[in-house]
């Protein structure tokens, strides 16, 4: 193993370790909402992308159509999804969020930012815009490269 293996290894077990760790917190508040995870991004991803179908979310969320089948259905119960007939394709249906739904929608992503800004605290301005650089050039990165299966 090269000292960059190792140097990517351990950052990968670092980013993990800290995603791990927030997770829990975004659990429990996602959950006094009266929401599950995949729900909570069902959610905040319909309110980035207003107007998908349900395979762009199963796509967005990580799981399978069927599971996001499931996770709209239940949304749709709820009052804070509706599906509407695309306009130019009668067979596809987008999903849109209703007033409710919208309102939940800026509540979650407000305390979801309110979330990251406190664990962001502990950076000074000079690394904060380092990361941002960072994540900038890992976002573009993504639409260039393909995991290895």
């Amino acid at each position: 193993m090269t000292d960059r293996d190792a140097l990517l290894d351990a950052t990968c077990d670092d980013l993990l370790t800290f995603l791990r760790r927030s997770v829990p917190r975004t659990a429990e508040t996602v959950s006094s909402m009266g929401l599950t995870l995949h729900q909570f991004r069902a959610l905040v991803i319909l309110f980035a992308d207003e107007g998908c179908t349900t395979t762009d979310m199963a796509d967005a969320v990580g799981v399978h159509p069927s599971v996001a089948t499931g996770i709209v259905q239940r949304m749709v119960q709820r009052g804070l999804f509706e599906r509407r007939e695309d306009a130019s394709d009668r067979r596809i249906r987008r999903l849109s969020l209703t007033p409710e739904g919208r309102a939940l929608a800026e509540e979650v992503v407000g305390t979801a930012r309110a979330q990251r800004r406190h664990q962001l605290e502990t950076l000074d301005d000079s690394r904060l815009e380092a990361l941002r650089g960072i994540l900038g050039e890992l976002i573009a990165g993504l639409d260039r490269t393909r995991v290895p299966v």
